[in-house]
């Protein structure tokens, strides 16, 4: 019997009612036409995700907002109603519990994304994806963002799709530990600057008394955490494009010029959606770093615009998918560099780990000593283990940033190590701070770091008078190591 074809449609909701599109640009600089809310209606229903219930369902067009205000169709599916409400269910236990829910950051439209996806290989329109770091990029944005912290919706007149028994089974669930949610970008960061010390709300749990596995208790992701534990991102101007292209004079050739201008248009669109960079323009990159007749400068100014680049996931799509290699080939040839080169590799290396695509594309776990996962660990416990402390100040933001998501196994140890023996130097605060965090997200995702942290003896006592919040991490690193 033929398998049966449902329509896949994604309801779109302003719930500004028009206001957005009126008062955006007075009020934030920029043009906004609507305040997104999504729905993806199949199987005769619509779902949504909201801050309060959950994953919900109703009749299309069946809550409080009314009807939407635009409908796009993104194919059919013929995947069984029955498999879709196991994998419905399979969300709700694990990222889109009602907890896991932030207005801009982890939202109704992240819901729609990921099962327009799965349903039909389709995405909802980027326009409302990309809304939120539109208008967190703006002053207003920022200023605001508190409150934001603090906001859901939640449109009334659904009901939620799992069973009395399946929310049971969900809520006595939740009490495991979870992979955490991707905690917002922080911007603005350059390598001078210093994170906000914590106030004394944001104390670490746990205690003494806890048993090994309560390392779980070191939530990074945690309401009162956030703010400390975003993720680390250079923000550095790029040079100007006129003076980089009369530095390069005639050693490129005019199509690797035009690039290096569409690159830079790139940047410059605040829609980025109709714009789309390919494997030219990772070629153009790769003949000016790999070119030995451009000095230093050249080569810094097109790391810089590397730097920019990598923060985009349209670029690190590009780049899982380009045939040069250019990431590995950086890395295996930093040796080669200067000093001067050096640090624009490692300010390149934190912001491309400063998202969960970058840290996926650049850890995917493989054993092949020849994988760019491979080659990034050994990359980092060299630069860890450098005699060099403005190396060690660099790497230990990349570090920081790989240890916020799951380092693949097979490196951890090897990395929670070179930690280990850095943290015995004198280091600045914030190196401090950057590298005690990382061992303990090390330490709460494997045991075996907390043995190891035990036998080499977690003495950091000259590191707790830098700050409050470095002496309360110290103090947590050598609880769990003696536990």
């Amino acid at each position: 019997m033929a398998e049966e074809n449902w329509p896949v449609k994604v309801y779109i909701y302003d719930i500004s009612k028009g206001m957005a599109r009126s008062l955006s640009q007075a009020f934030i600089g920029k043009q906004i036409n609507g305040v997104w809310h999504t729905g993806i209606v199949a199987y005769g229903q619509e779902y949504y995700f909201g801050g309060m219930g959950g994953i919900e369902s109703c009749q299309p067009g069946g809550t409080v907002l009314g009807q939407p205000d635009q409908i796009e169709h993104l194919g059919t599916t013929q995947i069984p109603k029955e498999m879709f409400h196991n994998y419905l269910l399979e969300l709700g236990q694990s990222t889109f519990r009602p907890h896991d829910y932030h207005l801009l950051e982890h939202n109704c439209n992240n819901f729609s994304s990921e099962v327009a996806q799965f349903l039909t290989g389709q995405d909802i329109p980027s326009h409302i994806t990309s809304l939120p770091a539109e208008v967190m990029s703006t002053p207003l944005g920022q200023m605001i963002k508190p409150l934001i912290d603090t906001m859901s919706v939640q449109p009334s007149g659904g009901h939620s799709v799992f069973s009395q028994q399946e929310l049971n089974t969900m809520s006595s669930g939740s009490q495991k530990v979870e992979q955490a949610p991707v905690p917002p970008v922080q911007q603005g960061k350059s390598q001078q600057e210093t994170v906000p010390e914590a106030t004394a709300g944001n104390s670490l749990p746990g205690s003494a008394n806890s048993s090994r596995s309560d390392t779980s208790n070191f939530d990074p992701s945690s309401e009162e955490e956030t703010d400390m534990y975003e993720p680390y991102v250079y923000t550095e101007p790029i040079p100007d494009l006129q003076t980089l292209k009369d530095k390069i004079g005639s050693k490129l050739t005019t199509k690797n010029l035009e690039s290096l201008d569409d690159m830079y248009e790139y940047l410059s669109l605040k829609d980025k959606s109709q714009w789309s960079l390919g494997k030219d323009h990772i070629q153009s990159i790769h003949t000016v770093i790999g070119d030995g007749r451009m000095g230093d400068d050249v080569r810094v100014g097109v790391y810089k615009l590397l730097q920019a680049l990598v923060l985009f996931e349209d670029f690190i799509t590009l780049l899982q998918h380009e045939p040069t290699e250019m990431i590995k080939n950086i890395v295996q040839h930093y040796d080669q560099l200067t000093d001067t080169v050096h640090t624009a590799i490692l300010k390149l290396l934190t912001n491309l780990t400063s998202t969960q695509k970058g840290q996926e594309f650049v850890m995917t776990e493989s054993e092949d000593e020849s994988s760019l996962s491979y080659l990034t660990s050994q990359f980092c416990i060299n630069c860890i283990l450098s005699d060099k402390s403005e190396v060690n100040n660099l790497i230990a933001t990349a570090v920081y940033n790989l240890c916020r998501y799951q380092i693949p196994e097979a490196h951890q140890i090897e990395i929670g190590s070179a930690v280990l023996e850095c943290l015995q130097r004198d280091l600045s605060e914030q190196t401090a701070f950057h590298l005690l965090t990382s061992l303990l997200l090390l330490m709460k995702n494997n045991a075996e770091m907390c043995d190891l942290a035990s036998i080499v003896g977690m003495n950091c006592s000259q590191h707790e008078k830098l700050s409050p919040r470095v002496k309360e991490l110290c103090s947590k690193a050598q609880e769990f190591s003696a536990l």
